[in-house]
């Protein structure tokens, strides 16, 4: 086995961006063995980055909508090459969040450098980061691969496969992977124009600043950059493959010509350097021409096309432009929104375009067939607009989808105000055509447009999409929402059971509680009897503040309990905290009181009698405690709340309690019998005798051995070895 030095994934920004969508290989199904032999079935080297025959994938199920339609040439662009694929059970999932384990993956594939990846050499790599056990092992090559190609800082010492990947991360991976670190390194002192160019690293300046040059990607309308904001698979498709444009691979398996005669017994013919050539098209070939995939037929002759073949049959088919004139921007910004803009509606609105004078200048705007425009009030249809209307506009994906009169034509003097703006964190999820929000610590409540435009992760999304959690910032008017924006999505927690503390961003509502964790919002739900702690008094979570700092624990992904370390403001007496406590479980009296040995001490709890008992990882109750069962046990105020048996004790005979009746002692003056009262079935008792070993252990104070004291005994055959006093 290969032992690679250990070097450091630097926190590089840029690739998750380009990468997020990896191949079935490294889905997230719930069969990742599955995934690897459908996209690793043989290692050979047949070129096309690693593709070996394998049916190409085109028609996933979730891309099909009108708000994934620009998203499609680069999702099919990229499967044609076996870079950037769905999952098994054919879905593409365009608006989840991509993992650093994908991003690093797809990177390496985006490289050529797949079949390397893949090899038997390569995967059997020992690789020597802290987290390499969380490294799956399909993907073990990819991360040795991408060491030897310094995707990897020299002082990084986590992969981090499973943290989601954020829009600086993924830009420095990107450029990383194009080889232009040197360009990066020297223009670590550029002056970056972003609103928030103050939340990236010094380090990462040069990265940033190359990546934008390039065209790679961009910043949102309101110049932001939005360094921490999660990347999602539609984003990174798009990005994956601007990228893919400058790498020398790219070329691979790619004909560029001009289509001479319409396709006839699925043969295309093309003309290619002043040579005719006829390829036969696969039977799914993806077609692409004027933004959507359409019938082989649908090619006319003139058009200028890109190819992906293999062995001499297209797979994807995509036409740049109709006798010269190109089919879409020369640099498409599918990330989000383009622009606001204001100015003097100079013209009727024909075409779906607007023509304004703003600034001194003429713009012509292309206005989205289902815009929402807002005049003296009310919705009203683009016809309605009028020569002379002052309007501001908002576009998103290079069309306008909102247009608002301030000022009608012919009026003068201030205006009312319809419109409004509100910046904050999804409370509830979106029901019966409302939205709530959580705004400056209090709750907006707004109407929903039936045909609002939602943007969630770069794409437009259907409200139902939207997550508890989410920041947004939205523009309603008539407080109707007309456009939601989401600025950070909200995440859930990556393990099913565990503890979290960060800062309430959200007023609790229903089942669910959001909090702030580093640089995003986390969003958990509540077990219905969750014990939560403010002010060091139990509450429901409606009691919580949006400021609160809090520690939550979740158990198979619920919060059972939650305490307020400090109170929203700052300030107040110092607040009780929830302590932990660990021994073997002993007895417990009338659901009142558990008693323990932690420590060769006994130790008796209190117990809150809503107390939550969990064992073999299930919800349980106290009667389902055994004798020397270790528990995990967590308190606040000196009352349990939480019992979790960890394991049980094997070596035990039995163990026994009950009630002392009697003692009888030998000639030594040591117990050589107990007699017990014990409960039997049915809630009687029955008198039971036991022998005493001459070596008998006991935990706690041995006066209090008299009658009526309960006790718990443990068991070699019949003969009783620990005495335990409560």
């Amino acid at each position: 086995m290969k032992h690679l030095p250990k070097k450091v994934l630097v926190s590089s920004l840029a690739l998750a961006m380009m990468l997020g969508a990896g191949t079935s290989a490294f889905a997230k199904d719930n069969d990742r063995n599955d995934d690897r032999k459908e996209s690793h079935s043989n290692n050979g080297k047949n070129g096309n980055n690693g593709w070996h025959g394998q049916k190409i994938q085109f028609n996933y199920r979730d891309i099909q909508s009108k708000d994934m339609e620009w998203a499609l040439r680069y999702i099919a662009d990229l499967a044609s090459r076996r870079i950037f694929e769905g999952y098994s059970d054919g879905s593409f999932r365009p608006q989840n969040t991509v993992t650093r384990i994908e991003a690093i993956t797809a990177a390496v594939r985006l490289m050529g450098l797949r079949d390397q990846a893949e090899s038997t050499t390569e995967m059997q790599t020992q690789l020597n980061f802290k987290d390499a056990n969380q490294v799956p092992s399909w993907a073990v090559g990819y991360v040795s691969i991408a060491l030897k190609n310094d995707l990897f800082g020299e002082s990084e010492t986590m992969v981090n496969p499973n943290t989601p990947a954020d829009r600086l991360w993924a830009t420095t991976l990107l450029v990383k992977a194009l080889k232009l670190q040197n360009e990066a390194e020297a223009q670590m002192n550029a002056k970056l124009t972003f609103a928030d160019s103050s939340k990236i690293p010094a380090g990462a300046v040069g990265y940033v600043a190359v990546a934008t040059q390039k065209g790679l990607i961009n910043g949102f309308e309101d110049n932001t950059f939005r360094p921490n904001q999660p990347v999602t698979r539609a984003q990174i498709a798009a990005l994956l493959d601007r990228a893919g444009d400058q790498l020398g691979n790219s070329s691979d398996f790619l004909i560029t010509g001009t289509v001479t005669g319409p396709v006839v017994n699925n043969t295309l013919t093309v003309s290619q350097g002043g040579q005719t050539i006829s390829y036969a098209l696969d039977p799914d070939v993806f077609v692409f021409r004027g933004g959507a995939r359409v019938s082989p037929t649908a090619l006319q002759t003139g058009d200028v096309v890109k190819l992906r073949t293999y062995n001499n049959e297209v797979l994807y088919a995509e036409v740049t432009s109709y006798n010269g004139t190109p089919t879409y921007p020369t640099n498409p910004t599918p990330t989000l929104p383009s622009t606001v803009n204001t100015g003097v509606l100079i013209s009727p609105v024909t075409s779906s375009t607007l023509a304004i004078s703003s600034n001194g200048q003429s713009l012509s705007l292309p206005l989205a067939s289902n815009a929402l425009i807002y005049r003296n009030g009310g919705q009203i249809n683009a016809s309605a607009l009028q020569v002379g209307d002052v309007i501001s506009t908002r576009a998103y994906n290079n069309a306008i989808v909102y247009v608002e009169v301030t000022q009608p034509a012919g009026t003068t003097g201030t205006q009312p105000t319809f419109s409004r703006q509100v910046t904050g964190t999804l409370t509830t999820p979106i029901s019966g055509g409302a939205m709530t929000l959580t705004s400056g610590g209090q709750l907006v409540s707004l109407s929903l447009n039936s045909n609002a435009f939602i943007y969630r992760g770069g794409v437009q999304v259907s409200a139902s999409s939207l997550q508890v959690g989410d920041v947004m910032t939205v523009y309603a008017y008539n407080n109707t929402v007309a456009v939601a924006e989401v600025t950070q999505m909200a995440t859930t927690p990556t393990t099913a059971t565990g503890d979290i503390t960060g800062t309430v961003a959200s007023l609790a509502n229903g089942n669910t509680v959001v909090i702030n964790n580093g640089s995003q919002n986390v969003s958990l739900t509540l077990n219905p009897n969750a014990f939560i702690y403010r002010g060091g008094v139990q509450t429901g979570a409606a009691a919580l503040q949006v400021g609160d700092v809090v520690t939550l624990h979740y158990y198979n992904n619920a919060v059972l309990y939650g305490e307020v370390t400090q109170l929203a403001g700052g300030g107040g007496s110092p607040l009780p905290a929830i302590t932990q406590t660990s021994g073997s479980f002993l007895s417990t009296t009338n659901s009142n009181t558990l008693s323990i040995l932690s420590g060769n001490q006994v130790q008796t709890l209190t117990l809150n009698a809503n107390a939550f008992v969990f064992r073999y990882g299930a919800q349980s109750n106290l009667a389902s405690l055994q004798p020397g069962d270790v528990l995990n046990i967590r308190s606040y105020n000196g009352s349990v709340i939480f019992i979790e048996v960890t394991s049980t004790n094997t070596n035990q005979n039995g163990t026994v309690s009950g009630t002392i009746s009697s003692l009888a002692l030998n000639n030594q003056g040591k117990i050589a019998t107990i007699n017990l009262n014990q409960v039997i079935s049915g809630g009687g008792t029955q008198l039971a005798s036991y022998s005493v070993s001459s070596s008998v252990t006991i935990y706690g104070d041995v006066s209090k051995l008299v009658a009526n004291q309960q006790v718990v005994l443990t068991l070699s055959g019949s003969t009783v070895t620990t005495i335990y006093i409560p």
